[in-house]
């Protein structure tokens, strides 16, 4: 009798049958709830999903006739971008499996484990984390963008027509700017800051300092380079 208490006081079988439990309960009030949601929120998901298509799809109009009909360099440069940022966008994603993180449980799913199953121990601490496609992909980003202005900025560009310069523009703009990240990148360090990956601090610190420090770096060599030469 007590091995078999133990064994039905062990963290890993509570788990999984608590797991299950939840699975049921959710499907069984999908189910109820599946007539009356179906009208509505399907419909509403459907429209909220396609709001930023028909957005980008309109902007993109009004950048081609401001382009074509009032020959605007400026948005000419605009819907270049427009469809080069897919571009980035896109490599950015492939070098974000470079990355390599593990998947660790987020805060609240870490209390709500503590609280079911106060005796079982924490999982062992993932090893250290550094997102090597997120910081690849900052700095191919600068990279680009400090190119693209050193040759903007050169005397003998001046003399080259219109149309080169708004594709240069374009590709700073959409494709430079849809590879690098912000948004992932601040992401990244609130993870590390949170004690997810130990030594939180000092591995959120070395992440914002080598990633803007090396970017900002590589970038002005770059410029500083392609201004002498060209």
């Amino acid at each position: 009798k007590e091995e078999k208490k133990d064994e039905d006081e062990d963290g890993e079988e509570f788990e999984e049958g608590d797991v299950e439990r939840e699975k049921e309960e959710a499907n069984r009030e999908e189910k109820e709830l599946r007539p009356t949601m179906q009208p509505t929120a399907y419909g509403m998901s459907s429209a909220i999903h396609a709001l930023p298509t028909i957005l980008s799809l309109v902007l993109l109009s009004l950048y081609l006739l401001g382009d074509l009909h009032w020959n605007i360099p400026h948005y000419r440069a605009l819907w270049m971008a427009s469809l080069l940022s897919p571009l980035g966008t896109y490599c950015r994603w492939k070098l974000s499996k470079f990355n390599h993180a593990p998947n660790p449980l987020s805060r609240c799913q870490r209390q709500r484990r503590r609280r079911r199953h106060p005796q079982t121990p924490p999982p062992p601490p993932p090893p250290r984390w550094f997102p090597l496609g997120t910081f690849l992909a900052n700095l191919s980003g600068s990279i680009v963008s400090a190119a693209i202005a050193a040759l903007l900025t050169s005397p003998s560009f001046s003399s080259h027509p219109s149309s080169t310069t708004a594709v240069l523009r374009a590709l700073s703009l959409g494709f430079a700017g849809g590879l690098s990240t912000v948004s992932t990148f601040a992401s990244e360090v609130v993870a590390l800051s949170e004690g997810h990956y130990p030594p939180h601090e000092m591995n959120a610190f070395g992440y914002w300092i080598m990633t803007v420090g090396v970017c900002c770096l590589v970038g002005l060599g770059v410029f500083c380079t392609l201004v002498q030469v060209v």
